[in-house]
């Protein structure tokens, strides 16, 4: 996205305007972050913008004690961000490590941070969020240690997706944050329209178009197991039939 908005920055070049050189792309964009920010902030998160990245650090251990379910929590507020992306039309990608980590006002520097970086860079290659094996090990251990409740235990149990020896954070899972059936409608209907749009806006992207077909395959699989209750995401059989309906339609592939 930056050559665009490099182009759509210098495309602004009548000197005297309020808007010289400046990309109302990138400016969105970075509204998008500042909300984003936000909600880390009420979550007693750290963070660091550079470019299109986001960084963020949770602690873990406070007093010399794991804090089970903040390995959770960091996965739901990867939906949440995820879900404010999309929203605007972007799908993120990324990684997430556990570790030890310098984490200060001026500073962000340890393993998990390089970590990440590669999992985003190589290793997630579409729009997801992939966890490292690290990562996984620990909340292996914590789950056999029985640290999570029951409620939290349903949720871990779903959250993460492995395919082909990548485990990846289930964005769709975020429908469970709507209480009734048209807020969960439009939470599809809506990613099936951004889906849709990069399709169109890709379609003759060598690079970036296998990436969004990748994403509608996924949608059209959540889709079949989320009607068909196979899944056991929640009780999606108290929907009317006219509301299933319009469900199976929202299939793109």
């Amino acid at each position: 996205m930056l050559a665009g908005f490099e182009k759509e920055a210098l495309e602004n070049s009548i000197s005297d305007d309020d808007s010289y050189h400046e990309s109302h792309s990138l400016n969105r964009l970075l509204e998008i972050f500042q909300e984003s920010v936000r909600w880390i902030s009420e979550r007693s998160c750290n963070h660091y913008l550079f470019s299109d990245n986001i960084c963020i650090t949770i602690d873990y251990v406070v007093e010399e004690s794991e804090q089970a379910g903040l390995f959770l929590e960091i996965m739901q507020l990867v939906n949440l961000l995820s879900y404010e992306f999309i929203k605007e039309g972007y799908f993120i990608r990324g990684g997430i490590d556990a570790g030890w980590f310098l984490d200060s006002r001026d500073m962000a520097a340890g393993v998990p941070l390089l970590e990440a970086y590669r999992l985003e860079s190589k290793v997630a290659v579409h729009p997801r969020v992939v966890v490292s094996k690290g990562f996984l090990e620990l909340l292996k251990a914590l789950r056999e240690s029985a640290a999570f409740s029951e409620d939290e235990e349903y949720i871990l149990d779903k959250i993460l997706i492995e395919e082909e020896g990548i485990s990846y954070v289930n964005g769709l899972l975020y429908i469970q944050t709507f209480e009734d059936s048209a807020g969960k409608a439009e939470f599809l209907t809506l990613y099936q329209e951004k889906i849709r749009s990069a399709l169109t806006r890709f379609s003759e992207d060598e690079r970036v178009g296998p990436k969004y077909r990748w994403i509608a395959q996924r949608f059209d699989s959540f889709l079949d197991d989320y009607i068909k209750g196979q899944a056991e995401y929640e009780l999606s059989g108290t929907w009317k039939e006219e509301e299933l309906l319009a469900i199976k339609n929202l299939k793109i592939i």
